[in-house]
């Protein structure tokens, strides 16, 4: 190593360790004006920025013995994020969707869809741009900008007397991580190749087929999982936990499904609807679930952050794509989610004739799911065009948390919500007959502490 090597590596380390005072003071109260600083230094932030000098910083020869770590951890928080996704539309729940709620989250992503591909059209028409993104930027975007809380627990709670659901059931979610899976499905045909053992000791190979067939393969590996995973839950409680039974089933199905070209965003959704609806254990799987969310909260920023501090001093970002990302993310995603509020709020106002809530300016951020989607292109991107994509997401989550809490006020200064967490978004109307009934006021999916099994 040179001096100016070890320079670099010293400087990244200082950043990355000033990260931890930096957030010990802000947690004493020092927000800042509105609570700014606490949106700016938020602790996924903070991850990000010690990701990128990290990266940044490190000698060659770490970040090559290290590449293969971020595909990984990303394959593994695609298929993980896609069984919180899952399971927030099992089959007890997803009875209370109604045809007009339905229709009016369609009707979303359509628009959605329609604004990113009209957006990113125009984008050719800029002098210098040179030839716009095609359709799987198109489709990866308006996932993104699609995307809602999947978290369960983290979904609005209509409480209110016995007959109250755990939650609304949404299919933004999942229809979103439908839209990323099928860019994927659709960039290059996959081919399976088997090799028989002797006496024949031949090469079978096989395509995979079109996006509609790789969907469909996509859709067979995720009952695969989910069956597996619902075996390997069915006994009591081992000493640590469901989590690391879980976490296993999700890390070799996700990678299996990744190395044969396959999205492990839409088959850890199939797995997540399949295990929990067939589940004698179901609340006991929503809380390893939502638990789990805590690894990639603060991981998914910290590796985004790595891939572009490699790319800083290895190929370069392509900054026009950067801009691109974060032009179309912060102006279509605030203004289809707050648009849909609106109208969903005009609606319940004039059914129930009485002033619903007020719009949480929570809905408009983008979590780290939106992370999570975009570092799965891993599976089909280059290790040049990944970074650009990953820090125009990280800029884009930036301006829309700084926005959503200009838009609290000094009255949610001191404690700004994570984006999703009890949010107040208006949702499309619906009637709650679910078995699980809770008692009002109490969290869903906390309501079994024991880990005994629970009958769905």
């Amino acid at each position: 190593m040179s001096s100016m090597d070890v320079g670099r590596l010293g400087l990244a380390i200082v950043i990355s360790a000033m990260t931890i005072p930096v957030r010990a003071w802000i947690n004493k109260g020092n927000a800042g004006p509105l609570g700014l600083l606490d949106v700016v230094a938020s602790p996924a932030r903070l991850a990000a920025i010690s990701g990128v000098a990290i990266g940044w910083g490190v000698p060659d020869w770490v970040r090559g013995e290290l590449q293969p770590v971020p595909i990984l951890c990303f394959v593994f928080f695609a298929g993980w994020s896609g069984l919180v996704a899952g399971s927030s539309l099992e089959l007890r729940v997803s009875r209370k969707l109604t045809l007009h709620g339905i229709r009016h989250e369609l009707l979303q992503a359509v628009v959605v869809t329609v604004a990113v591909t009209v957006l990113i059209w125009a984008v050719r028409f800029i002098p210098g741009f040179g030839t716009a993104p095609g359709r799987f930027h198109i489709l990866t975007i308006a996932a993104i900008c699609l995307l809602a809380p999947i978290l369960p627990s983290r979904q609005p709670h209509r409480g209110g007397g016995a007959r109250a659901g755990f939650w609304d059931p949404s299919l933004l979610g999942p229809m979103a991580l439908l839209l990323a899976a099928w860019a994927v499905a659709g960039e290059f045909t996959p081919t399976a190749v088997l090799q028989l053992p002797a006496p024949l000791s031949q090469q079978l190979s096989f395509e995979l087929g079109g996006p509609v067939e790789q969907l469909l393969w996509s859709t067979v590996g995720g009952a695969i999982t989910g069956l597996l995973m619902d075996l390997v839950t069915r006994e009591d409680f081992a000493p640590g936990g469901l989590y690391v039974q879980m976490a296993a089933v999700t890390l070799v199905c996700s990678g299996l499904g990744a190395m044969m070209g396959l999205s492990p965003l839409w088959l850890g959704a199939v797995a997540g609807f399949w295990s929990v609806s067939a589940t004698l254990r179901r609340l006991d799987l929503l809380v390893v679930l939502e638990k789990g969310m805590a690894l990639p909260r603060i991981a998914a920023p910290a590796l985004a952050g790595w891939c572009v501090g490699i790319a800083l001093v290895s190929e370069g970002l392509n900054w026009r794509v950067v801009g691109m990302v974060v032009a179309v993310i912060a102006s279509v995603r605030p203004t289809v989610h707050i648009v849909a509020a609106l109208v969903q709020r005009r609606r319940l106002s004039r059914r129930s004739g009485r002033r619903p809530r007020p719009i949480d300016p929570a809905i408009i951020e983008a979590d780290e799911v939106s992370l999570v989607i975009a570092g799965a292109s891993v599976v089909v991107l280059s290790q040049q065009a990944l970074p650009s994509l990953l820090l125009g997401v990280l800029l884009a989550q930036f301006l829309l948390a700084v926005g959503a809490q200009l838009g609290r006020g000094p009255k949610g200064a001191s404690t700004p919500p994570r984006a999703g967490q009890e949010s107040t978004q208006a949702r499309p109307d619906t009637t709650s007959d679910v078995d699980d009934k809770p008692t009002p006021g109490s969290n869903p999916v906390r309501n079994n502490p024991s880990g005994e099994q629970t009958s769905g």
